[in-house]
């Protein structure tokens, strides 16, 4: 996560230079503009794991066996979704401005699972190795303030703000074998259908967002490229419907899914233009120096 901000930095700071060196005598005059646009990409998912929850309980007989029945959830960058929304900005001054980027977005997270047991009567040995995956979807509504580092076509920014997600509906599916080495191989393996997993996720969350990126301003349009990290402050899980077989999948595979919050870094490129084109066709004016 942390090297594709650093690729994302790097970058801007060098185009950033070049276009500064090529076109210095150019000044984009954005203060008091507003913008419009269209916005889309793709997000990866880590969930902050705050409790956990099974079906199953340990007993001294199956820790000597070296049970574990904890969940080992995917790294961020195997759980990926999308998203695509709109863009709204309104410039108060020539580096500030406001943004709300209302979008649909998906986000999927994988746990691992894995149990065992032993026939001491027939001598008998079974296990199963399952991969959880879910996927979430709803509408975001971020609400941003955005700083640019210049003034000029190209330009770097930062910006932060907070963020309200409605869901929508949620899904899940198990992938399983029958070998127990903490790999699941979706290609190849078994898997349920896709079943509906709306009940088991609250409604609502909220949370805070932070992101870089750079736009590079032309007279008709704008086009940007950004990366945002956001995290959800709220419960994922609805703990009243945590032990409900909504999925009809709890019973069969003995899944319950643990209570954990949810991290979020998206990739996203958007295109926008001004809503007055007879006042802002003229964004890019000689700058007296």
């Amino acid at each position: 996560m942390m090297m594709h901000i650093r690729i994302l930095l790097i970058s801007s700071i060098v185009l950033s230079s070049y276009h500064g060196l090529a076109q210095k005598k150019y000044t984009v005059h954005r203060k008091n503009k507003i913008y419009i646009g269209l916005s889309g990409g793709m997000n990866f998912s880590k969930p902050h794991v705050v409790k956990d929850y099974s079906l199953l309980v340990a007993t001294p007989q199956s820790s000597s066996n070296n049970s574990n029945l904890e969940k080992e959830y995917e790294p961020l960058f195997k759980s990926s979704g999308g998203q695509f929304g709109l863009y709204l900005s309104y410039s108060f001054k020539r580096n500030l401005s406001i943004v709300f980027q209302p979008s649909y977005q998906t986000n999927s997270f994988n746990y691992l699972t894995a149990y065992s047991w032993s026939d001491t009567v027939n001598g008998a040995d079974f296990g199963i190795e399952m991969m959880h995956e879910q996927k979430i979807s709803g509408i975001s509504l971020p609400l941003l303030v955005r700083w640019d580092f210049t003034v000029s076509q190209f330009s770097p920014y930062i910006q932060g703000g907070i963020f309200t997600n409605f869901r929508h509906h949620a899904r899940k599916t198990i992938f399983y074998d029958y070998d127990i080495d903490s790999e699941v191989d979706k290609k190849t393996a078994d898997r349920t259908g896709e079943t509906d997993l709306t009940e088991h996720i609250n409604k609502a969350n909220f949370g805070l967002t932070a992101g870089v990126g750079f736009t590079y301003f032309a007279n008709y349009f704008a086009i940007s490229l950004e990366s945002n990290f956001r995290y959800g402050f709220g419960s994922q899980v609805n703990d009243k419907n945590r032990y409900a077989d909504y999925t009809g999948l709890s019973v069969q595979y003995l899944d319950v899914m643990d209570q954990l919050k949810l991290m979020n870094l998206d990739f996203q490129l958007t295109i926008m233009f001004p809503i007055d084109n007879s006042i802002s066709l003229g964004i890019l004016r000689k700058s007296r120096h």
